[in-house]
């Protein structure tokens, strides 16, 4: 697996934002969705510069990375 590109690393942190909310309705943690919103509204990942995004990316899955480069 090679380095995603930009779109890919965007596409993929959105997806897990909803997986992680979807999460949070399926088990019925109300409280938890609530404090998630709330803290998170302000964030827009069209809004969030490319060098951000691959930060953000490479925070989670860099180690992935890592490994595939090493095999």
């Amino acid at each position: 697996m090679s380095k995603p590109t930009i779109q890919e690393m965007r596409k993929q942190l959105v997806n897990n934002e909803v997986e992680w909310v979807s999460e949070l309705v399926i088990k019925n943690r109300h409280s938890e969705l609530f404090d998630y919103v709330y803290e998170n509204s302000w964030q827009n990942f069209d809004g969030i510069d490319n060098r951000e995004v691959e930060s953000m990316y490479m925070d989670l899955y860099g180690d992935e990375l890592d490994e595939e480069e090493k095999t």
